[in-house]
This record gives C-alpha cells, structure tokens and sequence, in this order.
C-alpha cells in the first residue's frame, strides 16, 4: 500500500456529516454522536492516499477514523483471500467444489437472524459438483441472492449467466475455512489487515469496532442496523473509508491478482459495458476500464471504484439509506466520464 508523501507518511478520511442529528448511541462505549461522521470519502491518485490535514465538514475532529458497515464491499476482499491461496497453488478454481466438500455444505437459512439457533438444510455433494469456485467468484453459480425461507438450491445451470449471489460468497467463506482451518476474519487479519495495516476493519463486531462504528441509520431517520457477532462473507465487513482504500491499493498494486480479476469476465444481463470479473465488477467503456462494487446493508450504502490505468480511486461510506446518491456524485467527482456500472437496478 502506497501513501501520498507530504512531510511525513500519514493517513487519511475525509467526512461530511449529514443534516440530521444523532439520537442515540450504538453501544456503550460509542463515539460522541456530535463528533462522528456520517458519511466519509478516502481517495487514491495514482495507487496513493490522498491526504487532507484535517477531517472536513465534520462537526468535530475524532482522533480516531469514523468506522462504517461495508455491507457487500466485504465480497472483494474475501474474493482477495480465495484468489491468493489460488496464486500460491492452493486453491484450483475451476476445480467442482464436491472435490474441496465431499461431505456437502451444511447451509443455513435464517442467516441475519444473528442471534437465534440456526436452521439449516444440507446441499449434497452431487449439486456441488457443477459448481466451481470461480462460479462463486464471479455470481455465475446459479445460486439465488438469498435463500432465507428453504433449502438451498440451483436456480439455473452453473456457468450459464450472471446473477448476484450473497449466497455464493457464504459458501465460498465455508470453502475457505475448509481449506485452510482458519475462520474468516482471522484469515483476513494474517493475509490482509495486519500486512496492510488495516486497523479499523474486522469481519465481525471487536470492541474496537463498537466504539468508532457510526450508528446506520433507516430513510426516516431512525437508527437500524444488523451488528454481527460472527462473520457473513457477503456483508458483515467493518471498515473506515481510509483503509477500504488501502485495501484497494494493495489490489492495484498486485499485476498478478488483477489479471485473475480481470480476465475473461462475464457480461451482466441488461446492463451494457458491464461485466463481472472474480470479486469485482468491471466497466469497460471507450475511455477507460473500471473495478467497482457497491454496498447496502440496512442502514448503510457503499461504493467503490477505481480506474485500471490511472489506479484513481474513491470509496464512499454512508450511515444511512439514503447515501447511495450522494456516494455516485463523490464518485462522479473523483472519476468522470461514463459510469454505466451505476446504473444497474442493485445500486440504490
């Protein structure tokens, strides 16, 4: 990771904080709701973090980064993990997943119901053999988005289309531990957070996390928000923008990884010049090349993208519902030119 030098090496979030006041805290020890910001852009020019001297539009400085729920910003960096054990030769990914899960996969049904007994349903090997891990990567796996109210099952056949899975990833998180006898969030800290420095992002609520995590928040106003005591591949990735952008540093960085991202995508249904590579989505218009990927979780939205060959780049974090507008003209801002990528119907 690469960080702009000015005198010194330092690093970065700028916030804007929303009209609306905070009225209530989300744990015990939270930050001053006065002094948090509700929505918060980090910038890279050419790889590096762009760095102002100070937190701007927030009420108060916070001597510590305001921390957001990524919501599906979390799926590049677990596709970040697979790819890796995929480039040390640990991980084939067009290997049938029954191989890698000859027992099946126990799947549960009532996941964000974070703190009830599971129920859970099994998916035999037999419908893992027609999937790979690059399905999974790329939401060609043929697995719904969700599957909260029976079995999991095939909607069409693996490889066939694009259709966004949040499935898919939570079957990949299980393949990864699997693999390697680690959990999620404990294998992201070893491979990504700690070499990067990483030290406002967990995949599941830290005390750290409770104490600078910015309370999300509904359209109307009212606090809302899931808080995950255990880690979802799919959505449950906690994060400052100043480290989501160090974090897509590293990815630019590595020639070899983004080869693997980039290589061969498929084209999403109904969106043109949009295309869909392992863990990212990629643009692909006449001027220039994008990886991108958004977020919604109940009260929060996230947005991430940066220019292949420039390596610019800007994530936005919202608390709130009603981010995603203002997260697009952030964007828009820092990247002009044709955005075709936000405008397909999952980016609200």
């Amino acid at each position: 990771m690469r960080v702009l030098t000015r005198r010194k090496m330092l690093l970065h979030t700028s916030g804007i904080l929303l009209g609306l006041p905070f009225i209530a805290r989300v744990a015990q020890n939270a930050p001053d709701p006065e002094a948090a910001c509700a929505f918060a852009v980090a910038r890279l020019r050419r790889g590096y973090l762009v760095i102002p001297s100070h937190a701007e539009d927030c009420r108060a400085a916070s001597d510590s980064p305001t921390i957001f729920q990524a919501a599906s910003l979390s799926k590049p960096v677990v596709a970040t993990l697979a790819l890796k054990l995929a480039l040390r030769g640990k991980l084939d990914l067009n290997r049938p997943l029954s191989e890698l899960l000859p027992d099946g996969y126990i799947h549960r049904q009532n996941l964000f119901a974070l703190r009830e007994p599971p129920i859970v349903d099994v998916v035999p090997s037999e419908m893992l053999k027609k999937v790979t891990t690059r399905d999974l990567l790329s939401h060609t796996s043929g697995l719904p988005n969700w599957s909260s109210t029976g079995p999991l099952r095939l909607t069409f056949e693996p490889g066939a289309r694009w259709q966004y899975s949040g499935e898919g990833y939570v079957l990949l998180q299980h393949l990864l531990q699997t693999l390697t006898g680690v959990p999620l969030n404990e294998l992201a800290a070893v491979e990504l957070f700690r070499p990067l420095g990483l030290r406002d992002c967990a995949f599941k609520l830290t005390e750290r996390i409770s104490q600078s995590l910015v309370p999300g928040r509904s359209a109307s106003g009212k606090i809302n928000q899931l808080r995950f005591p255990f880690e979802i591949a799919a959505s449950s990735l906690y994060t400052s923008a100043a480290d989501y952008a160090k974090f897509m540093s590293s990815v630019l960085e590595d020639e070899r990884l983004l080869s693997l991202v980039s290589h061969a995508p498929v084209p999403v249904p109904k969106a043109p010049n949009v295309y869909w590579g392992l863990g990212w989505g990629i643009e692909r218009t006449f001027e220039r090349s994008h990886i991108w990927h958004w977020g919604n979780n109940p009260g929060f939205r996230a947005l991430a993208m940066a220019d292949l060959s420039t390596k610019d780049a800007v994530v936005a974090l919202a608390a709130t519902e009603t981010g995603m507008p203002r997260a697009k003209s952030s964007l828009r801002e820092a990247l002009p030119g044709p955005h075709p990528g936000l405008d397909l119907y999952l980016v609200q």
